[in-house]
């Protein structure tokens, strides 16, 4: 329990700071604790959810939400300014630079351009702009031209599966 001079500077300076203020700073803290723990493991990871026992599950480069965290990662820099994150966002979106050559599934933009695509934007390093260009051709094997569109992804056929012409029903 804290003392009532306590309380009431608490509550004093978080008058004190607008929504947005509080909201960055509340990030700030959620993000670094997760930063904490992912250099204190030694291993680049990615969190994404809770699992079922109330830890954290994190997950590899090829899966849809990887460029999540890094991109979050750089936002925070942005709005912060933090120096400190400077170095980890690059070391987070670069940790997952094999995406760029996913061609199994079309998530490849969330995983890139979160990462990648802002690193780019708010760093201006010139060696993101060819992974993005990568991940892009990647991406292109996806599209069917029959149809026009980009197969989402591959779909294992079973047997009946198939229409008169041979294609996927």
């Amino acid at each position: 329990m804290c003392s009532s001079v306590h309380c009431n500077l608490m509550y004093y300076n978080t008058a004190k700071k607008s929504w947005s203020e509080q909201v960055i700073e509340n990030a700030r803290a959620q993000i670094g604790l997760e930063i904490d723990t992912i250099e204190a493991s030694g291993k680049c990871l990615n969190p994404v959810t809770l699992n079922s026992k109330g830890g954290v599950y994190y997950c590899g480069p090829a899966d849809w939400r990887s460029g999540f965290f890094p991109g979050s990662v750089w936002y925070l820099y942005e709005l912060t300014g933090d120096q400190t994150l400077l170095p980890l966002a690059q070391k987070y979106t670069e940790a997952i630079s094999e995406a760029q050559y996913l061609t199994w599934h079309h998530d490849i933009g969330f995983i890139i351009n979160c990462s990648f695509g802002n690193g780019l934007r708010i760093n201006q390093k010139p060696e993101y702009k060819d992974v993005m260009i990568q991940a892009a051709k990647s991406l292109c094997t996806r599209f069917r031209e029959k149809p026009q569109v980009i197969q989402s992804w591959d779909v294992k056929a079973t047997a009946g599966s198939h229409n008169a012409d041979g294609n996927v029903r």
